[in-house]
């Protein structure tokens, strides 16, 4: 039944269910609702937030508290936190009077004494290892002690004691396998040693049970007294039938809150102490708080109250450590879950830790310990989602005690901070570094076999994951052999620019209906990519109308050449640059700029006379050219001006392509000479470009009020920006440096490599490098382009979209998946990489015909749309969707102007010393350069 309803999971075993798979497997925070098996009981797991608050908050009443096992049923009995209907509701009143309010004020001085006591038998341990733990164990079991049932931890030490061994009787059998029935026929030792216990913890509360009612005034109406034992009590003598108790609730809510109360304080104290230790920062961050409240003097109710620091701390602290790590309940009857029908008797089990590590709900640094998460509390912290943190449960049956639990542990800290500092031993380290190690085993290795195997399931093959590298060493070798062999003047580039994919497309992704999507599974290190040429699917990653799709995170080598720049950025922060460099780069600004896009090229041919007749490199000619285009129609400047930063954006990404992203960053541990180079060239990049922009707003300066003297241009935008009286619109200085940054490599990269492409071929096929020509001259003569001239360029406009399909700038184009997600048949999960490989559809013989690797720009003879058939995906040279290249328009305009002036006045071909040598960069280049000879007309 369920399986229909596409719920699955491991498949049921005969009379042991899956608990052998259960207990030796390691469990992973699992992200997805699953079904799995305890013997022959069904356990529907749980984890989608709004599932998991309808569960909770119960409003049906269908989801009740499911019946214990025989051993935990020995611990809790049938306790509030057990039971249910008119029972539990009795129960749980008795409890929030004891915990809650006046009754917490009244605990304050008999926790603060305990405290004391404490840190006064620390005093022989400064300067000592001492094993905090058990420390806090014997604290939190004297504020039980004292504030709920009056006595003290040495009369209540023997229940404590026995409560240990009874939890620990239960750890052992919590996965065992219980048949209907069997218990009854024979008993193992656990079961007879758990009896004994259960017996001797019943002996020892009725003794202080007892104790109390002797006590007792007849008559007085507080003679029972005001604690939780008190109230118990009066509640067991009440003369109200409904409201009394019996003596075996009485006593099992004893025993409950003698355990309960014990455990869930003391680990949280001993998990807080280490992750202080571990962050000595917090640690202090937090003493000053105390210290600036209290002084040195003892801990004030009120002044509990303002411990904001604290609060995140600890906050912070049980979202990584969360006492409740798992919440059970039982469908009573048969009931919609969402969308999944749930039959009656099934086990929900919703398991609070993995909600608190999910980076969907968290972040990506959901493993690292930020208090600053909760800086504006818990609402804020979580986006309104409670699902996200229910360190003591949600909804109704919310644990009783964590505002008793929470003062506990603030007045406790506070009064170690006001004495010590702290550190973790030695022997705390070696566990530190084997929780590292473990969470390493997951990273490397656990995690990518369970996406490799989910993939698999679904069709979707590819080259084996290997440990730490991944396929990096594989495609390196792959890419160094496509590259030692010499290549032919052919445009069949895909083999050679991505030997991998090319490869691997053939060997994994080919379906048996030969269907036009060929997609398979790589990895970069440990991070899974899914590679996608089908085209359906690269629609609809690329168009990205769910927002699931965001741009994959840089690496840091990457960043250091783009920033966080409108390239890489999501969010609000992209459509506010985004807003920009629209408004920088059409219509009218593309119009303003069209000037010194002819000064340019006009500087650029006269130098040309100097080589007329003889060999050119022309890749380097348009180097020059494309800088000075950009210096001067972005920034109001000229090549010499910014050609510091030209050059060092040469240089630094020669440092970028030396990292394959297939290799494992060790930056963390040590720096490359390449990182150290990458840095200072970073920082000399910054300053340059500072001056740049000192300089504009120096000038601005000198007319006081005129906002337009910031210029027009894309740096006078960005400034205007900067200095924006709107806070949602300014951007910040940062911002603004990376978006020039940016602009600055990327609008140089993209056209010189078009330009260098377009000569190539063009002499290679001088019948359509004629044909050019005579449209030029039948539109300009030998006068200089005109912005009107320049949009009837029909036949260069084929040259250029022919050019653009045979070497794409954006070769590759990167997505990741941002949530679990269906893609078209496929269920990705979350943190997936997506890879759709431009190059691949471009030569693709089923989008393009078997003449795909051939240069006809006459395919484009009745445009884009005619040529691709409608298939936007077969011809996206600058991206596609929302997030398309914003200077398409500039770089085209710019490309027509240097062409018509070069066509104008020279023909060209190629020189016997031109090798063919299409390379991978941030874009395709010709690695050794394009030499050509000029011929004058």
């Amino acid at each position: 039944m369920m399986a229909l309803q596409g719920i699955k999971g491991p498949s049921y075993r005969l009379l042991y269910g899956n608990a052998t798979e259960i207990t030796n497997l390691k469990k992973e925070a699992m992200r997805r609702n699953f079904l799995q098996w305890y013997g022959v009981k069904p356990v529907l797991v749980v984890t989608e937030p709004e599932l998991c608050k309808e569960i909770l908050n119960n409003k049906d009443g269908v989801y009740v508290k499911p019946e214990p096992s025989i051993v935990v049923k020995k611990l809790f009995g049938d306790s509030v936190a057990m039971t249910e209907g008119e029972k539990w509701v009795k129960l749980r009143k008795l409890s929030n009077h004891a915990f809650h309010g006046e009754s917490l004020r009244n605990m304050f001085p008999d926790m603060i004494a305990s405290a004391e006591a404490m840190v006064e038998r620390w005093k022989h341990y400064e300067g000592n290892e001492i094993e905090v733990l058990e420390e806090f164990r014997l604290l939190t079991s004297e504020v039980i002690s004292r504030t709920a049932f009056g006595s003290s931890y040495l009369e209540g030490k023997k229940i404590f004691e026995m409560l240990m061994r009874l939890s620990s009787i239960i750890v052992r059998n919590l996965f065992g396998i219980r048949f209907p029935g069997m218990s009854k026929l024979f008993r193992t030792s656990d079961d007879i040693e758990s009896e004994k216990i259960e017996k001797g913890i019943h002996n020892s509360i009725m003794e202080i049970v007892k104790k109390r009612e002797k006590e007792a005034k007849a008559g007085e109406e507080d003679s029972f007294g005001k604690d939780f034992l008190g109230l118990l009590l009066k509640a067991h003598h009440a003369t109200n039938d409904k409201q009394m108790i019996s003596v075996d609730e009485l006593l099992e809510e004893c025993k409950t809150f003698y355990f309960a109360g014990q455990e869930t304080t003391n680990t949280l104290l001993a998990w807080t102490t280490l992750l202080l230790a571990l962050h000595p920062e917090w640690q202090e961050e937090a003493r000053k708080e105390v210290l600036q409240l209290f002084g040195k003097e003892p801990p004030t109710y009120d002044g509990i109250a303002k411990l904001k620091t604290m609060s995140m701390i600890i906050n912070e602290t049980l979202r990584l450590y969360p006492p409740a790590i798992l919440l059970a309940r039982k469908v009573s009857r048969e009931v919609r879950l969402g969308k999944i029908l749930v039959p009656a008797n099934v086990e929900l089990l919703v398991p609070t830790l993995a909600l608190h590590h999910e980076p969907q709900l968290w972040g990506e640094e959901v493993e690292l310990f930020k208090p600053e998460r909760f800086s504006e509390g818990i609402a804020k912290a979580t986006n309104d989602n409670m699902a996200a943190f229910m360190p003591f449960g949600l909804g109704p049956r919310i644990c009783v005690g964590f505002n008793f639990a929470a003062l506990e542990a603030k007045i406790a800290m506070s009064m170690i901070l006001q004495r010590y500092s702290f550190t973790l031993s030695p022997g705390l380290c070696a566990l530190a570094f084997s929780v590292s190690l473990i969470k390493a085993f997951q990273k490397l290795w656990w995690t990518p076999t369970r996406i490799q195997n989910l993939m698999s399931r679904q069709g979707i093959r590819g080259p084996s994951y290997r440990l730490i590298y991944g396929n990096g060493k594989e495609i390196l070798n792959m890419q160094k052999k496509a590259t030692s062999r010499p290549m032919n003047l052919s445009h069949d580039i895909f083999p050679r620019v991505h030997p991998h994919v090319h490869s691997w497309i053939q060997t994994y992704g080919i379906h048996k209906l030969l269907f036009l999507g060929k997609n398979y599974l790589q990895w970069y290190g440990p991070k899974p990519v899914l590679v996608i040429t089908e085209p359906e699917l690269c629609k609809e990653i690329l168009n990205n109308k769910e927002g699931v799709y965001p741009k994959s995170k840089p690496s840091d080598f990457l960043k250091k050449l783009t920033g966080d720049s409108i390239s890489m950025t999501e969010g609000e922060k992209w459509a506010k640059l985004r807003k920009v460099s629209n408004h920088a780069f059409h219509g009218e600004s593309l119009t303003n700029m069209f000037p010194d896009m002819i000064a340019s090229a006009e500087a650029m041919v006269e130098r040309w006379k100097n080589h007329e007749g003889r060999e050119i490199d022309v890749y380097e000619e348009f180097r020059l050219f494309t800088s000075e285009v950009i210096s001067r129609t972005a920034f109001g400047s000229s090549y010499l001006e910014g050609q510091n930063i030209f050059e060092m954006l040469m240089e630094k990404p020669l440092a970028i392509q030396k990292l394959s992203r297939g290799q494992v960053s060790w930056n963390e541990v040590f720096r490359t000479s390449d990182e150290i180079e990458a840095d200072k060239l970073e920082k000399g990049i910054r300053t340059s470009i500072m001056e740049i922009v000192k300089k504009r707003e120096q000038k601005a300066m000198k007319i006081t009020g005129e906002k337009e003297i910031l210029g027009s241009d894309f740096l006078g935008l960005l400034l205007k920006a900067h200095h924006g009286a709107n806070e949602k619109q300014r951007i910040s200085m940062n911002e603004l440096v990376e978006e020039c940054r940016t602009f600055y490599f990327a609008g140089q990269e993209t056209t010189n490599n078009l330009l260098a492409w377009i000569i190539v071929l063009l002499a290679q096929h001088p019948d359509w490098q004629e044909e050019a020509r005579k449209e030029v001259q039948q539109l300009f003569g030998k006068q200089t382009p005109n912005p009107e001239g320049i949009s009837k360029l029909k036949t260069m406009s084929m040259i250029i979209s022919e050019t653009l399909r045979l070497y794409p700038p954006a070769n590759l184009l990167v997505r990741r998946v941002a949530q679990d997600v269906r893609l078209g048949k496929l269920l990705v999960p979350a943190d997936v990489e997506l890879l759709i490989p431009t190059l691949a559809l471009h030569h693709d013989p089923q989008l393009w015909g078997q003449d795909a690797a051939l240069f006809k720009p006459e395919r484009f003879s009745e445009g884009v749309s005619k040529a691709t058939n409608e298939n936007m995906v077969a011809f996206m040279p600058f991206g596609m969707g929302p997030r398309m290249c914003v200077g398409f328009n500039f770089a085209a305009i710019e490309v027509k102007i240097a062409m018509s002036m070069i066509l104008q006045r020279y023909s060209f071909t190629l020189s016997p010393g031109y090798i063919h040598s299409p390379s991978q960069f941030l874009t395709i280049r010709p690695q050794h350069g394009v030499q050509v000879f000029l011929h004058s007309l």
